[in-house]
């Protein structure tokens, strides 16, 4: 793990991210999606079938008031995701902070192994749910 120095214009696009990051997690937290919706899904609207995204809203909604089970219910990958917005909340904002990003050594194979995983994951997800709702 290295440190690196930040310039104080990079210092101020880390803390507007993660301002941002905050709001998304903030809006998880008390809107709920189930009793007002903000628009609906097209693909779902044109085709009678959820998109890849559906249920994403839902579970955040689900995940950040710590209802796992519903968060998995709604879509399998939101609390991945939130958990993911939310170490980058924490990283982008220490890294504004400190003024130091913190640089972790990672494997390239493995990460593009992880990132090939989910994609799969998140297809199959939504293969195996349209099957469902055609039957």
């Amino acid at each position: 793990m290295t440190f690196i120095e930040l310039k104080a214009d990079q210092r101020i696009i880390r803390l507007s991210i993660a301002g941002i990051l905050f709001l998304i997690i903030l809006v998880s937290i008390y809107y709920d999606p189930v009793n007002y919706k903000i628009t609906d899904c097209s693909f779902k609207h044109l085709t009678g079938l959820s998109c890849p995204g559906c249920g994403l809203t839902r579970s955040f909604h689900a995940g950040a008031n710590l209802n796992v089970a519903q968060a998995f219910a709604f879509h399998l990958l939101g609390p991945f995701f939130l958990l993911g917005f939310i170490f980058l909340f924490v990283k982008y904002l220490i890294d504004s902070i400190t003024g130091k990003s913190i640089q972790l050594k990672y494997n390239q194979a493995l990460t593009k192994t992880i990132f090939l995983i989910i994609g799969i994951t998140w297809v199959g997800f939504w293969i195996s749910r349209m099957i469902y709702e055609m039957l």
